[in-house]
């Protein structure tokens, strides 16, 4: 399978189809020839002809299913008929011609099983298909079988049970081979949906849900936590000079250097395509403000080089500390994005630590009584 990209579900579903057919046809097509010359040549009695016969149109109809559009046809209804009228077909053959005895009913069986078992693309349907099969074959066994002259010897019974043994390890293997599809699928299908596509760092909702899970752990357990809100500066004009590649080399060289400065409990996302993440746990005010700078200084001195040309960055960076009066990581946020404003402001390529939101409401206190109260009166000369 190419991928997981609907073209290459698409070239798989038609790689099988195709695939099935020509099994079909080298499989089944030369068993039922085989079976309808050998019924016609070598026995004066035509029963087995006939029922040789009947299997070679099964055949042909079983083949004609596999154009249908629908895949359970395909992968379900397909082997499973083909168990049933090769198996019929096997069982009503012997009591029609005994000659060969249980040494060929119980080849004919076991090939009969590796054929249905590679016939479909999914384990389930091998199961049902070895299932229909193996309930006609203990008929036949328990039947027509004892009645025979030559019986059912034990070797016979070895050679019976053998290729039942290995069908059934090819089923096995098929399951576990689906299952670990499955699994890898479910991962990179998680991957997607909490990863960013450029950088492969986590997406703006999965660093928001770790967001909130930190500053809930650091608030019940009484901990320090920061988080730092970082930007490329002029991001926009980057792209628009140099070009949506260079843009995204920017982006991948500065979550290169972020993840390796930073600790393994640490966490790391992009938000926007100029805005990231950083949520540092068990760190405190000063010690985010001092690895917000350091960050500042090294993202200056990176070189980026796209199409032989080498272009630099630098980053702005809000970094905050978590407060008793924050009463959710939004708050949090929201603050460590203000002190990211400041830093814009102050001309961009350094680090600000937001004050405690006890002191920046005092501070809107105070502008809004100076706005609200009324000018003094002009004293008389």
């Amino acid at each position: 399978m190419i991928g997981n990209s609907p073209l290459g579900s698409r070239i798989w579903r038609r790689d099988f189809a195709a695939a099935q057919r020509r099994l079909l046809v080298a499989g089944g097509g030369l068993y039922g020839f085989a079976a309808l010359w050998i019924g016609y040549r070598g026995y004066t009695d035509a029963t087995f002809g006939n029922l040789s016969l009947g299997l070679l149109i099964a055949v042909l109809m079983i083949y004609g299913l596999t154009y249908l559009r629908e895949e359970r046809i395909r992968h379900f209804i397909v082997p499973a008929l083909t168990a049933v009228v090769f198996a019929a077909h096997i069982v009503l053959g012997i009591a029609a011609a005994p000659a060969g005895g249980g040494a060929r009913f119980a080849l004919l069986f076991g090939l009969l099983g590796l054929f249905v078992a590679n016939l479909s693309g999914f384990a389930r349907a091998v199961w049902v298909g070895l299932s229909l099969m193996g309930v006609i074959a203990l008929y036949g066994a328990l039947i027509y079988l004892p009645s025979l002259n030559q019986g059912f010897s034990s070797a016979e019974g070895i050679i019976y049970w053998l290729p039942f043994l290995a069908a059934t390890v090819v089923g096995t293997q098929r399951l576990v081979a689906q299952q670990a599809s499955t699994a890898v699928l479910q991962q990179e299908l998680e991957r997607r949906a909490t990863s960013d596509g450029i950088t492969g760092v986590s997406n703006r909702a999965h660093i928001n849900l770790l967001a909130q899970n930190e500053f809930a752990r650091a608030r019940r357990y009484g901990e320090a936590f920061s988080c730092m809100m970082i930007e490329i500066d002029n991001h926009a004009a980057l792209e628009k000079q140099h070009g949506t590649r260079a843009a995204d080399t920017v982006a991948q060289v500065l979550t290169g250097y972020c993840v390796v400065v930073m600790r393994h409990c640490d966490s790391f996302g992009r938000l926007a395509p100029a805005r990231y993440l950083a949520l540092l746990p068990e760190t405190a005010g000063p010690g985010a403000s001092i690895l917000a700078a350091r960050m500042c200084r090294d993202a200056a001195g990176l070189d980026v080089t796209v199409d032989g040309r080498k272009l630099n960055f630098t980053i702005s960076i809000g970094a905050a500390a978590i407060h008793a009066l924050d009463r959710a990581a939004g708050d949090l946020l929201r603050r460590a994005e203000q002190a990211l404003d400041d830093a814009v402001e102050r001309g961009r390529s350094c680090a600000v630590l937001a004050a405690h939101p006890g002191l920046l409401d005092v501070g809107e206190a105070v502008q809004q009584d100076e706005q609200l109260s009324p000018a003094p009166p002009a004293s008389d000369p």
